[in-house]
């Protein structure tokens, strides 16, 4: 009776196995098997990779102590690279990360100016108007671009971004700025 129990139990055991075997490759089979029903014309899937890079000049820090208003304070150059296989476009947002701030609001301003080195895709525009820069900490988005697929040797968006103590501006002799300009991947 002991040995006719323990056959049983391996018989069991195979089966269940075996079950189990059957249920995955059945599963894995349907996750992976893609079919198209009807009168529908056949579709191209495309898929895509796209990568950027940034270059700066030196870094991408900007640090400002007390200066005298109208006085230009900072100035950062950087250069993004895009480089997209596909027909899809791959959209960038650059930021000035804000960490610091003491400077009284609106008493830091910023340009921008742009270079759309090959003529690909959009670059954000250039703005020489003086923009305000808030006081504290906080984000300030300073625009989206977008390299336009495909770009197989890759190409450059080139940006100069110049801080200023604004003209007039009442400034404490401890005011303190610090910030970094990043650049991320953005949606439209």
């Amino acid at each position: 009776m002991g040995n006719n129990n323990k056959g049983n139990i391996i018989l069991l055991t195979i089966i269940s196995i075996a079950t189990l075997l059957v249920a995955v490759a059945g599963a894995t089979f349907g996750y992976f098997n893609i079919s198209m029903n009807g009168k529908n014309k056949e579709t191209t899937i495309e898929v895509t990779n796209g990568m950027l890079t940034v270059e700066h000049e030196a870094n991408s820090s900007i640090s400002v102590g007390a200066a005298t208003p109208g006085t230009l304070v900072a100035t950062k150059t950087f250069t993004i690279n895009g480089l997209i296989t596909g027909s899809s476009n791959l959209t960038y947002e650059v930021d000035l990360n804000v960490s610091n701030n003491s400077f009284g609001d609106n008493q830091l301003v910023y340009t921008l100016t742009s270079s759309n080195d090959a003529n690909n895709g959009a670059v954000i525009p250039t703005n020489e108007e003086r923009v305000m820069i808030p006081s504290g900490n906080n984000t300030i988005i300073v625009g989206k671009g977008l390299f336009a697929g495909p770009v197989s040797n890759g190409t450059t968006h080139t940006y100069t971004v110049k801080v200023y103590v604004a003209d007039g501006a009442q400034v404490d002799p401890n005011a303190h700025f610090d910030a970094k300009i990043s650049v991320i991947h953005a949606t439209k």
